[in-house]
């Protein structure tokens, strides 16, 4: 399956989508929540709403990607930026972000994942002081170790870690030139995400990523180091780093099982989702 010079294009559903989730009292993001300078929503949705599912066309040079592979899965991730108002060290269980952008955001069950490219510390929310507007966490959460961390570290809090996410594939007879008639041809690709009521529990901007992966087909291993693993573990010099890490210590490898893995959107850190706030709620 060839996926280079990949294309996104944005189907008429889509674009639907966002112009029919009105009463945003601005139609633009913070930069400082978005983590990039894209101020414009790709999506919009209001608060408590779990419809319409955010669905991307996806195409390549040669037309619509060929995503019917039975060993394909796709998953996606949402999360928001923010930083440390001051600094903590590796007891602390409790902080402050700047300005206190994002505090609305969180949920207790969300996992902060610290801005850091080589062993980041997970975080578990698990309680909020509202008066202080302080988020108390679960540290060293997920098999990471806690540090100490400075003022201003960037952080991301995600909403959605690794959730499922679906393909559409659109199939049609297409009619030649000469008259025949070919049977189930692709037309369109989709890669598509439903809303759960947590992603939109509480209002504000999002990014959102697609995660696609191609799982290997079972066979008998041969014992073999892959070469994402060689270039890892190339880079230990033993007299810092403990000789009993793996690539998966330092955010290298794609875990048992997956041969190769795609993100989406190509450029760009994500998707960039508004939820729009509302004063209703289902009970």
């Amino acid at each position: 399956m060839a996926i280079n010079n990949l294309q996104l294009g944005t189907p008429q559903n889509y674009a639907v989508s966002q112009s029919q989730n009105s009463g945003c009292a601005s139609n633009t993001c913070s930069s400082s929540v978005a983590s990039n300078n894209t101020q414009c929503p790709d999506h919009t949705i209001k608060r408590h709403d779990t419809k319409p599912t955010f669905k991307v066309l996806i195409e390549d040079c040669d037309g619509p990607m060929d995503l019917q592979d039975e060993n394909l899965v796709l998953e996606v991730n949402i999360w928001f930026y923010t930083k440390l108002k001051a600094a903590i060290d590796e007891d602390d269980t409790y902080f402050r972000l700047v300005g206190d952008i994002g505090f609305d955001q969180a949920l207790v069950g969300d996992i902060i994942v610290m801005d850091r490219t080589r062993r980041p510390e997970h975080m578990l929310v698990t309680a909020f002081d509202e008066a202080n507007k302080l988020i108390q966490v679960q540290r060293a959460y997920s098999g990471t170790t806690a540090d100490p961390w400075a003022k201003g570290q960037g952080m991301r809090i995600f909403r959605t870690m690794n959730g499922p996410a679906s393909i559409e594939s659109v199939l049609e007879d297409v009619t030649n030139i000469d008259g025949t008639t070919a049977a189930n041809q692709l037309s369109e690709s989709y890669l598509i995400y439903e809303w759960t009521e947590n992603d939109t529990c509480l209002p504000g901007c999002y990014m959102l990523e697609f995660k696609l992966l191609k799982m290997e087909e079972e066979e008998e291993g041969d014992g073999g180091m892959s070469l994402t693993a060689m270039q890892c573990n190339s880079s230990v010099i033993p007299s810092f780093t403990p000789s009993w890490y793996t690539p998966s210590n330092f955010h290298c490898g794609m875990g048992t099982g997956v041969e190769w893995v795609r993100r989406f959107p190509t450029c760009g850190e994500g998707f960039l989702i508004m939820v729009c706030d509302s004063p209703t709620a289902e009970m």
